[in-house]
Formats: structure tokens, C-alpha cells, sequence
């Protein structure tokens, strides 16, 4: 594991609520600073100033911005899904063509997480030949080769499914619109 480059004749600064680390030292005629952002080995900012003066406001303004950052990070984990047992949620994906797919709520382990498995649903054509429709889960009737999966919090009523179809959000009970060819 590389080690963090610390200046000689630096003097160690703390933002904790920044999550940031910053070495102030003078080099030649410059008075620079070095920043750390967590555990990383590699400097996340590295800047040089006429005045020291200059640098601290520079700095003041970093850290201002990280602690910004930082205070985000924590307030969107805080945030739980607000889901229950037996509410449904859909994701929606593909390219040429929209897929939806159902999953039910089985379990609320945490704030943060769900059990849910995926459900069969009904696919509605909108007419002969049109190849679109909407698509209305059948609450109970789990897909054959589905399994039970724990999925993390993303937000107020949205869970990542993962793969590639992002995220799930809490179903309203009106008929999602699908697409399909031949």
C-alpha cells in the first residue's frame, strides 16, 4: 500500500467533519498546501499561493465545500426506503424496447434494505399488431426462478435491484407502459 507524500515542515490540519487532512508548509517564496480526502495515498488537492493569507482562504473555502459534501453523503444514508411488507416495485429498462419488471416487499430487515422477490405480471396490448401495451404485476404469483434478494435503500420508496436495471421505485398501482418486437 503507497503511503501519503506529507511535505517536510508541514503543519497538520484536521477537518474531520470534512473528512479531509491538509499539510501546510512554504516552499521557496510559495506557502502551499497538500489535501487528503478519507484514507487516500494520493493528495486530493496540492496548491501553491503568494500570501498565506490567500491559502488559508483557499482552504477555507475546500474544506467549506467538503464539509457540504460530507454532510450530503450522511443525510442520503440516513434516508431509509420507506417501503413495507407487501408493497411493489417496478423497474423499467431496455433500449429498443421497455421492459418492466415487478418485485414484492417480503421483508423489512432495516430502514436500509428489503427483501423482495420478482412477481409474474400481466402484459395488456394496447391493440393487434401494435406490439406495445401495459404491463400490471400479479400480487403473490412469484416468478418460477426467482429468489428471495436483499436490496439496499437508494432513496424515499426506491431500492437498487441492480444489473442493469437500476434502481426500483414504489409502484402507484397504474399499468406500466411495455414495448416488445415480435
Amino acid at each position: 500500500m503507497k503511503t501519503r507524500y506529507i511535505p517536510a515542515n508541514s503543519e497538520t490540519r484536521e477537518f474531520p467533519a470534512a473528512a479531509l487532512v491538509a499539510y501546510c508548509y512554504a516552499s521557496g517564496v510559495r506557502h502551499c498546501f497538500m489535501a487528503y480526502k478519507g484514507r487516500q495515498s494520493r493528495a486530493a488537492y496540492a496548491f501553491g499561493f503568494a500570501t498565506a493569507e490567500a491559502r488559508d482562504r483557499y482552504l477555507a473555502g475546500v474544506v467549506e465545500r467538503e464539509t457540504e459534501r460530507e454532510d450530503a453523503k450522511r443525510a442520503r444514508k440516513e434516508v431509509g426506503h420507506g417501503l413495507a411488507v407487501g408493497d411493489v416495485v417496478y423497474t423499467e429498462w431496455g433500449y429498443e424496447q421497455t421492459n418492466v419488471n415487478y418485485y414484492q416487499v417480503l421483508r423489512v430487515p432495516s430502514p436500509r434494505s428489503a427483501v423482495v422477490r420478482e412477481l409474474e405480471a400481466d402484459r395488456i396490448e394496447d391493440g393487434p399488431m401494435s406490439m406495445t401495451g401495459r404491463a400490471v404485476p400479479r400480487l403473490g404469483d412469484f416468478r418460477a426462478c426467482s429468489k428471495e434478494m436483499t436490496r439496499r435503500a437508494a432513496g424515499l420508496h426506491t431500492i437498487n435491484i441492480g444489473d442493469s436495471q437500476g434502481a426500483g421505485r414504489k409502484w402507484s398501482g397504474e399499468p406500466r407502459r411495455v414495448s416488445w418486437y415480435a
